[in-house]
């Protein structure tokens, strides 16, 4: 009997179908992951094995992705241990509840945001690549969109005031 009970869970979990991972990033997370988790806590919500690297010598800040094909171009960064931001790059199709996603214009956030959009010059690329920065709570949770020299959003970042981060940490 227990070995058909067995056999009967083995099944059944591999009959499970896999996460879709079709959730909007906002905020305050992305589906089950929330900011201010730990490394573990996302792990198991995404039921995937993250890695990656610290920026710093202490191990404060690290920032880790995903292992899975489904999720490249998703990031988590952790300070202190709490999760502080996600960001979507790359080929990514994560996208907000206002439908921006990596490869949106520039025109397309201003449009879904409104005069609530705060625009600052790009660090590293000359205008009209720029960031457009949302917040629900200012300096505590917000969404920023990085855009290129062509006006599209090749990167997003969901979570606190971390969103801010050019460099790593910094």
């Amino acid at each position: 009997m227990k070995l058909f009970v067995a056999g009967i869970s083995f099944l059944l979990a591999a009959a499970a179908p896999a996460p879709s991972y079709d959730w909007k990033l906002t905020p305050a997370g992305w589906g089950p992951v929330r900011i201010g988790m730990s490394r573990d806590q996302v792990s198991k919500a995404l039921k995937v094995e993250l890695e990656g690297d610290a920026f710093d010598n202490e191990g404060s800040c690290i920032e880790l992705f995903p292992v899975s094909e489904q999720l490249k171009g998703t990031y988590f960064m952790f300070l202190d241990g709490k999760l502080s931001r996600i960001s979507v790059a790359d080929t990514s199709k994560v996208m907000t509840p206002r439908g921006i996603h990596v490869g949106s214009t520039a025109d397309e956030v201003r449009a879904a945001y409104g005069e609530k959009l705060q625009a600052e010059p790009h660090h590293y690329l000359d205008l009209p690549a720029e960031y457009l920065t949302f917040w629900l709570k200012p300096n505590a949770r917000g969404v920023r969109f990085e855009t290129d020299a062509q006006r599209k959003v090749e990167t997003i970042h969901a979570g606190d005031a971390s969103i801010q981060y050019i460099e790593g940490c910094a």
